[in-house]
């Protein structure tokens, strides 16, 4: 664990930020994305979809063709059967790329929100932890408990600016880690707009002086009495 910031591992995972223009000692703390549940729901209604149009195609269209024709309707189901899953999983890569193409990166100055909404629509967002204003997490239901995920929210000062990345893992976890990190960025700041302490000279000791001889006592001189 790094002693500056007990949060951050000791071991950094490789991160690709998107507006990595890195600044003299900044580090990188984490990359925070999607949990897998929110794939889960995609997965089982493309499933559930597959499921359905080959009963469809080897229950139902078998039985509009006569006996001579059977083969044929086979034929014929097996291919509609292959295009549905080759769309069904260009449609499963599509949502995959876009799911987690959405992260959140913080590092030592800034926290960096990367929004992808479609294959060819990704933008990203940059707070200074300067303006960063509040953070909070939030888990609503049952199943944000039994799987250990939510939503976690920044906002700026003024709330002009919001960052929302739903589905997070460990929502609180990584909020801890932002206020902490927010913590040591204002120490730091703090510590850098002190001006530099005047450190006052030694003073020499003083050396006694030597002490002058006193003159001898002279008695004063003799006159004879006339």
């Amino acid at each position: 664990m790094n002693p500056q910031n007990p949060y951050k591992s000791a071991v950094e995972p490789p991160i690709n930020n998107p507006l990595s223009v890195m600044q003299p000692g900044e580090e990188l703390i984490f990359e925070a994305k999607r949990h897998p549940i929110g794939m889960i729901g995609m997965y089982g209604a493309a499933g559930l979809l597959l499921v359905v149009l080959a009963v469809i195609a080897f229950g139902v269209v078998p039985t509009v063709f006569s006996d001579s024709n059977k083969s044929a309707a086979l034929s014929i189901s097996v291919v509609f059967i292959l295009i549905a899953s080759l769309i069904i999983s260009g449609f499963l890569f599509i949502s995959n790329k876009v799911y987690w193409g959405n992260s959140w990166i913080l590092t030592s100055d800034s926290l960096i929100q990367v929004t992808q909404t479609s294959l060819f629509n990704k933008r990203s967002s940059q707070l200074s932890l300067d303006h960063l204003e509040d953070v909070g997490a939030q888990q609503n239901g049952i199943l944000t408990h039994i799987f250990n995920y939510g939503a976690i929210t920044a906002e700026s000062a003024g709330a002009t600016d919001t960052f929302t990345l739903n589905y997070c893992p460990n929502p609180n976890y990584y909020a801890r880690m932002i206020v902490a990190t927010r913590e040591q960025f204002e120490l730091k700041r703090s510590a850098e707009a002190q001006p530099p302490q005047q450190h006052a000279l030694p003073q020499q000791p003083v050396q006694a002086q030597p002490a002058q001889p006193q003159p001898e006592f002279q008695p004063p001189p003799q006159y004879p009495l006339s």
